[in-house]
């Protein structure tokens, strides 16, 4: 619970930083390439897990690896994070900066699931129903789902809607399941 409210502090330290120096969106930028690194490799977990290496050394080797693809107010916070034993970390606090970023921004986060690729006019329409006035934004994550069958599964924040086939299918057999009028085979 405390690494947890530890993370929050400085999610929040470095969005008011990044807000200050009117870094946010280039922030938010570096943290999705920190969160895609620390996803696909084990061994940029490793890396920042090891309790063999020692904090110098990790700073040195972040800034060797990321010097060219981050700002440079992103590297001093990571490096701050690592001198304070923190990296262990990082995954959550800059998930937690993208949270606090979508709030500041009002950006909802909505993904939807589909049996194939929705046309254009299918986003553009599904983005008009979702739209909430002129004080936010959509964020639309597609993904494609041919176990769906037909339809499509829509997450919004903690609410979604389940409008596939296998869904109807499977409801359906639910139904019969229950039906107490069709005798047994």
């Amino acid at each position: 619970m405390k690494s947890l409210r530890a993370s929050t502090r400085y999610a929040k330290a470095l969005l008011d930083l990044s807000r200050e120096r009117q870094m946010m969106d280039i922030v938010k930028t570096d943290s999705d390439l920190l969160l895609a690194v620390v996803e696909e490799s084990r061994d940029f977990r490793n890396f920042l897990k090891s309790a063999i290496l020692k904090p110098e050394q990790k700073v040195k080797t972040f800034a060797a690896v990321f010097s060219n693809q981050l700002s440079e107010i992103t590297i001093l916070f990571v490096n701050l994070l690592i001198k304070q034993g923190r990296e262990a970390h990082l995954e959550d606090v800059f998930e937690k900066y993208i949270t606090h970023y979508f709030i500041e921004n009002k950006i909802v986060k909505a993904q939807i699931s589909s049996s194939s690729p929705l046309l254009k006019d299918q986003k553009d329409r599904l983005l008009s129903l979702l739209n909430f006035g002129e004080t936010s934004k959509i964020l639309l994550e597609e993904t494609v789902d041919p176990e769906l069958i037909g339809g499509f599964i829509l997450r919004v924040g903690d609410q979604q809607i389940n409008a596939s086939a296998s869904e109807a299918l499977s409801q359906l057999e639910r139904e019969f399941d229950k039906n107490l009028y069709i005798a047994d085979f």
